[in-house]
């Protein structure tokens, strides 16, 4: 599918689990100090785990009857998309906590948000998340996820993954609470298992000594609102055909990704001012609709699928929408489809979509494909439309 590029447009949780995932806070990394954990280091011992991988090599400490297994990471196959695998794994010694640790390695085709990984993969193993935080710059993510049977708790996984340039590292500490006798027990094993995670975590150096990162290949694209200055950091690789933010409004941002000389992404992000408060839930979907239409003569009109509040930004008490949209085209084929996140607060309205030319899919090789789109979109999100909230 090919995107116009000469238009520019303008527009008339709660958990059965009771734990500490976000009160024990990553140390060693842009998270702040944890709680104390000179007790529980007592029983520990250091461990280096070389997984012939500097950027995903670490040293930490572990009880000293774990057993560990570890692999080299593998190089990324030619004419592939990257490479995913599991490179290590602890077994619990004689305590009667029993955690599984796994930690998967990636090999990507660009930088990813830390928590699109975390996530994706702890829910494509039956997991419903609960809880999750990300760190700021979004090289960093944990959280809960929760498996159920009949009502009744099965398991738990805390999930910790790093942003490391091109790689990228994943850690997932699994706890069966199919025994417990009761609601409680199930909730105290948790408890415990995440206090294991989080000492583990804690306790984490990089063998590179670099914190998380999205690598040094990053091109920067400034996005100015009124006064503000944001500086718009995203993996290399992308076309800007139009980006004339710079400080009145309205203004848009036009992103295009392309692959083997066809567009496979693209992230608008579109700002105006507007008194006042419109129905977002009818207007937003149709500025995305509007906006895609005329970008894309070659597509048909995207089909709405889904249409939430923004939980997350709705606990600040902003007006906010997400949106899902299927797109088809003029033969009636598959041609991706389109997230948007609308957001109306202070008298202004921002408008932030990603078309990306593959589906959103429990499919691994569709959801890495698809990673670098989402990354950006989260990239855009976090450090241009949170901001001037």
């Amino acid at each position: 599918m090919q995107i116009t590029r000469r238009n520019t447009w303008r527009p008339n949780a709660g958990s059965i689990f009771i734990l500490s995932i976000l009160a024990t806070i990553v140390a060693g990394t842009v998270f702040a100090q944890g709680n104390d954990t000179s007790s529980r280091d007592s029983l520990l011992v250091p461990k280096e785990f070389d997984f012939s991988a500097p950027a995903l090599n670490f040293r930490t400490k572990i009880p000293h009857d774990s057993r560990v297994e570890t692999v080299p990471m593998e190089p990324t196959e030619p004419n592939t998309i990257g490479k995913v695998m599991v490179i290590g794994k602890i077994a619990a010694g004689e305590s009667d906590l029993k955690v599984e640790t796994t930690m998967i390695g990636y090999n990507l085709q660009a930088p990813a948000a830390a928590l699109r990984i975390c996530s994706f993969d702890v829910e494509a193993l039956g997991y419903t998340i609960r809880i999750f935080r990300t760190a700021p710059d979004l090289t960093e993510a944990k959280l809960l996820a929760k498996k159920a049977a009949n009502g009744k708790p099965q398991s738990a996984v805390m999930a910790y993954c790093f942003a490391r340039a091109q790689q990228a590292l994943g850690i997932y500490f699994i706890v069966d609470v199919s025994g417990a006798a009761s609601e409680d027990a199930a909730d105290e094993l948790v408890r415990r298992a995440d206090e294991y995670a989080a000492s583990f975590v804690d306790n984490l150096s990089w063998e590179n000594g670099q914190q998380s990162n999205f690598g040094e290949e990053l091109q920067t694209v400034p996005v100015r609102i009124g006064d503000t200055q944001n500086l718009l950091h995203i993996p290399s690789g992308w076309e800007i055909p139009i980006n004339d933010f710079r400080g009145p409004l309205p203004a848009e941002l036009h992103l295009i990704r392309r692959k083997n000389g066809k567009d496979v992404g693209l992230i608008w992000l579109f700002v105006q001012n507007m008194k006042e408060k419109p129905d977002l839930e009818t207007s937003g979907a149709a500025i995305v609709k509007d906006y895609f239409v005329k970008q894309t003569p070659d597509a048909r009109t995207p089909v709405l699928l889904s249409s939430e509040e923004d939980s997350a930004l709705a606990e600040q008490g902003i007006a906010a929408r997400t949106f899902r949209f299927s797109v088809k085209n003029r033969e009636g084929k598959d041609a991706g489809d389109i997230e948007a996140t609308v957001v109306w607060h202070n008298g202004r309205l921002s408008v932030l979509t990603l078309w990306s030319t593959w589906t959103s899919a429990a499919n691994r090789n569709t959801f890495f494909s698809r990673l670098p789109d989402l990354t950006v979109y989260d990239i855009a999100r976090q450090d241009v439309m949170v901001p001037q909230l």
